[in-house]
């Protein structure tokens, strides 16, 4: 099975770390990821639009682009990371985020002016440990 996608969409800003998620009221973190979840989800269905997915257990590995050099720790942005999951699952593209489905590799983090986000989806096979 091992099929492999990419998911290429603009950042609308700054990934949020968990810090940053942490200082947040809810409302706010909840609209600071509006646009993050409305490009994820355009992005998505054009994906679809050209490829026949299968529902299946997956690897994810998400990619933040920042326009300039500084010292970060890729597994804070695990806030970013966390919503964009729960944006797959309400899309459907896996029924639930338990690791049954989903496992998630520390987020890349990369230096670019064209603030792109990546997110490369491996399909997995299933196991008989899945539904344990």
């Amino acid at each position: 099975m091992n099929k492999e996608y990419l998911i290429v969409f603009e950042q609308p800003s700054k990934p949020l770390s968990l810090n940053q998620a942490y200082s947040m009221h809810w409302s706010k973190r909840r609209r600071y990821f509006q646009d993050w979840a409305i490009n994820l989800k355009i992005a998505y269905s054009k994906l679809i639009a050209k490829e026949d997915i299968d529902v299946a257990p997956m690897n994810l590995q998400f990619t933040f682009t920042f326009n300039k050099k500084a010292r970060r720790d890729p597994h804070n942005y695990i806030a970013t990371v966390k919503k964009l999951i729960d944006v797959l699952v309400e899309e459907g593209l896996v029924p639930d985020d338990t690791a049954e489905w989903i496992s998630v590799a520390e987020p890349v983090l990369r230096i670019d002016n064209d603030n792109l986000c990546y997110i490369k989806i491996e399909m997995r096979e299933r196991n008989d440990n899945d539904n344990k």
